[in-house]
């Protein structure tokens, strides 16, 4: 009878380096799976062509055609613009209404790519703001003859900035809300930026996803903006049309190459900043905006998201920029 030596105890590090093979393996087929799910519903669920669809009003500029909806009788026409939001300008139509009733003309707009206007599905130009500046420029040259108050929310404001910026002439004064120069990309967006996976975590977070309803009212269960169910309703054919999840996609993965902070000094424009001080923007980048442009006014809102929450406060700004007649 042989003896035989005892089985020698396996390497610790050569088992863990199994367990994190496999966990980064089941991850990958995770994404994987979740990645060619998604888009096989991003598919499904965009069927409707932008083409097809009359609107009440837009302007063409650069072959980009932009919804617009244009409400009051006042001599003063006020530009809105929003943030980044695959519903474009409908989400502030509050806003607008507000600014009607305040004596101005409203102009509400959806930035190309978003909303009712044309999808662009290509990352490029086109994307960034000074893209974005360009074709707004020349939809305000093609609708008035007298310069326009911009009233701009977070990615909108950046566009007014820059029109402030490089096309002062068309601008009488500039309302930024809730606009965040030196922030932060959130994980979502991070995601969204990738290529590839990016496409799927646009539609999850952006468009028709699993977290898409949450990230349009971020602060609902907090006791902000909650959407009506006519706010819901009108938001489903628009999240329908062909190429919206890839337009903002398209949106994430271009570089900003907008507005430099630096150039913010050399805005001459009439200006007011629009501070919710319960917000994602910090106050030491709202300081920041304040010591580049030194003629600033800061107006705080003790509110989540004033465009959405407290229009009151917008409509004095613009009111006190340039008076309504």
């Amino acid at each position: 009878m042989s003896l035989q030596a005892p089985p020698k105890n396996e390497n610790p590090s050569r088992a863990v380096g199994r367990m994190i093979f496999l966990i980064v393996l089941v991850l990958a087929a995770g994404i994987v799976i979740y990645t060619a799910v998604t888009n096989q519903r991003i598919d499904l669920t965009e069927g409707s062509r932008i083409e097809a669809i009359e609107l009440d009003d837009s302007t063409t500029v650069d072959g980009v055609r932009m919804n617009v909806v244009d409400s009051g009788a006042g001599a003063v026409p006020v530009i809105v613009l929003h943030d980044v939001d695959a519903t474009g300008g409908m989400i502030l139509s509050d806003l607008s209404a507000a600014l009607s009733s305040g004596g101005f003309r409203a102009a509400l707009v959806d930035l190309p790519g978003f909303g009712y206007s044309d999808r662009l599905p290509d990352p490029g130009a086109v994307h960034t703001v000074a893209g974005t500046g360009e074709l707004v420029a020349g939809l305000i040259e093609s609708r008035f003859v007298s310069p326009v108050v911009v009233v701009g929310v977070g990615f909108g404001g950046k566009v007014g900035a820059e029109l402030a910026h490089t096309y002062p002439e068309l601008i009488a004064g500039l309302v930024m809300v809730d606009v965040d120069f030196w922030g932060r990309e959130s994980f979502e967006v991070g995601l969204q930026e990738l290529p590839w996976v990016g496409r799927a975590a646009t539609f999850t977070w952006e468009t028709g996803g699993r977290f898409a309803l949450d990230s349009w009212s971020p602060y609902c269960d907090q006791g902000g903006w909650c959407p009506s169910d006519e706010q819901l309703a009108a938001r489903g054919p628009i999240i329908e049309l062909v190429d919206t999840t890839d337009s903002i996609w398209a949106f994430r993965r271009t570089p900003p190459a907008g507005l430099a902070p630096a150039n913010l000094a050399e805005i001459a424009v009439p200006a007011v900043f629009v501070w919710s001080s319960q917000g994602p923007v910090p106050q030491e980048n709202v300081d920041r905006v304040a010591e580049e442009m030194t003629a600033l006014t800061v107006v705080e809102s003790s509110s989540f998201q004033a465009h959405l929450e407290d229009t009151a406060a917008i409509v004095e700004a613009v009111t006190n920029l340039v008076p309504p007649t």
